[in-house]
């Protein structure tokens, strides 16, 4: 529940702090006193969004803290817990809001994110707006409330699960049958290159031998001409390096008898002497090697012409290149005839979810079909206490139209929320026949249902603080009598916070708090005064004839809150 609240710099409030207590909190006072600003407040604290225009004028920054009693709430520890901060009985969440800078917010002191102050206060605070009756205005909300009631919502939250992985296999199915159907158009064309790559028997670095060895075929003959002219000097010739060089041997041999000294340069010499013969003998290797064949050089020519063709033809700058764009290639076919499979067995599962499907939201819509006949009933019962005793309540179930969110299963059209879709039909008169509820019910009336339908779906529930703001709209008289009568009956099980205009709904309040406006130093400033014995009558008594209240309206608020505390009891 919560215990307090606490605001700065926020809006017309300067400086405000109210503890509430358990059972109907009842908040009443002028319009434009700041009631909203305080509803506002709480929404704030909860993650809502907000601008910087609802700091106080004049202010940098603006303070919203809330105080809320957890003891009783397990569920809401254990995920505080998960979350690594600390908590036993109490939670303190605070939001700082800045004109420059982002706002803060904190869960007992420790920094947190709205997304968390939001998903928390699912669990702490549900607030029902003035308009929240429009909700029933909304067709496909009429699920939501019936699954609710039904409590139905963990089967199908389990059936949406295996709904989106369904979808998700048949997302991929279809993904993989048209890479498949592409995969087959290009099928043959890959084919082709792969073959015609292959046939061309091409080798890395083959180009840049064609290029060195076309360059030496070109000029063979003068290679011939120069090699045999070398081989000649050196070698062959009758005077040659070689055979001079072996005289001036032979003659070293005669200088070192005369001066040994000598015998190291007479090993030069020789050693000399024997590499111009190793010399000699590689030119006439490389003569030999020489290819001065013709046709030799028309082949090289073709088989460069043939690189090249293919170097165009596959957009390539390399043979390397192509041989890379061939195991591409090669992947691809491997990857369409992996496709088949992959598809098959996706087909396998596909057909096995659809089955869990099909188990699940026929098992739902049972749940749904058994939480019809209640919820009728209880509705009726709580719309006959609010001065609509004739009513009639039905809820019409409709098969689920095809459509692109759509499945079917065995002849079966299932939505992403089940085979039905909801409507609450109303005949709020006797011998008319039942109809749209979102189409004829008054705006007084949707309030009146509405409160019906949170009294019956929030009795038992966890406890919660409810917010009911002015959700009184468009009724009156007795039947807002009734209204205050049940929201203490709900106050049984929650903490309720209500903002009313109603004096037969505040009369009903077990605290009540009243919100008023004033001047303190030339700026305007709202106020929260908790009101006690006579000044509760004061209140009710200005709420049911204004500002001039006589004993006639004094007499008419005590009756109303002698009433009140006399049904409670």
């Amino acid at each position: 529940m919560l215990v307090e609240l606490h605001i700065e710099n926020l809006a017309i409030i300067d400086q405000l702090r109210i503890d509430f207590t358990e059972g109907l909190n009842v908040l009443t006072g002028e319009t434009g006193a700041g009631k909203s600003i305080i509803i506002n407040a709480l929404n704030i604290i909860l993650g809502d969004r907000v601008a910087n225009d609802v700091i106080r004028s004049h202010e940098e920054e603006g303070l919203v803290e809330a105080l809320f009693d957890i003891s009783a709430n397990p569920k809401v520890c254990q995920w505080l817990r998960e979350k690594g901060i600390e908590a036993e009985d109490n939670l303190v969440i605070k939001r700082v809001l800045s004109r420059k800078e982002k706002s803060r917010i904190y869960m007992n002191g420790q920094l947190a994110t709205l997304q968390m102050a939001s998903r928390i206060g699912e669990e702490l605070l549900n607030i029902y707006g003035q308009h929240q009756h429009q909700v029933l205005r909304k067709v496909e909300n009429h699920l939501d409330i019936l699954d609710e009631f039904g409590r139905l919502f963990p089967l199908r939250a389990e059936f949406q699960e295996a709904y989106r992985e369904i979808r998700g296999v048949e997302k991929r199915l279809q993904e993989l049958r048209g890479e498949q159907e592409r995969g087959e158009r290009e099928r043959e064309l890959w084919t082709f290159q792969v073959k015609e790559i292959e046939a061309a028997g091409l080798r890395p670095g083959e180009e840049e031998e064609l290029t060195r060895d076309r360059h030496l075929l070109k000029n063979a003959q003068r290679l011939m001409q120069l090699t045999e002219a070398c081989d000649r000097v050196l070698y062959s010739d009758g005077d040659s390096v070689v055979e001079r060089l072996g005289k001036v041997e032979k003659d070293m041999e005669t200088l070192i008898e005369l001066d040994p000294s000598l015998s190291q340069l007479k090993g030069v010499i020789s050693t000399t002497l024997l590499q111009l013969e190793e010399a000699s003998a590689e030119l006439k290797g490389y003569i030999g090697k020489i290819d001065l064949d013709p046709n030799r050089v028309e082949e090289m020519e073709q088989r460069f012409d043939e690189i090249q063709g293919l170097k165009r033809k596959y957009k390539a700058s390399s043979v390397q290149e192509i041989l890379s764009y061939r195991e591409k290639v090669d992947q691809a076919l491997q990857e369409v005839a992996d496709l088949g499979t992959e598809i098959a067995h996706l087909e396998k599962r596909a057909r096995e979810d659809e089955g869990k499907v099909l188990e699940l939201a026929q098992k739902l819509s049972e749940g749904r079909k058994e939480a019809v006949d209640q919820l009728k009933k209880e509705i009726e019962a709580e719309l006959a206490t609010l001065g609509m005793k004739r009513t009639t309540f039905e809820v019409e179930m409709k098969a689920v139209s095809p459509g692109r969110d759509s499945l079917a299963i065995e002849g079966t059209v299932i939505g992403p929320r089940g085979v039905e879709e909801i409507e609450f039909l109303i005949s709020p008169n006797i011998g008319e026949e039942p109809r749209p509820l979102s189409k004829i019910a008054s705006g007084g009336e949707l309030s009146r249902i509405m409160l019906a339908i949170k009294k019956i779906l929030t009795k038992g529930g966890v406890d919660q603080t409810l917010l009911f703001d002015e959700v009184d709209a468009g009724i009156g008289g007795e039947a807002a009598e009734v209204v205050g009568s049940k929201l203490r009956d709900l106050a049984r099980y929650h903490q309720i916070l209500c903002v009313t205009h109603l004096p037969q709904i505040a009369s009903f309040g077990q605290t009540h708090y009243r919100v008023t406006k004033g001047e303190v130093e030339g700026r305007t400033i709202t106020f929260v005064e908790r009101l006690r014995d006579e000044i509760v009558v004061e209140e009710i008594a200005r709420m049911l004839g204004g500002k001039g209240i006589t004993a006639t309206t004094r007499a008419h608020a005590e009756e109303m809150l002698q009433k009140a505390r006399k049904e409670e009891r």
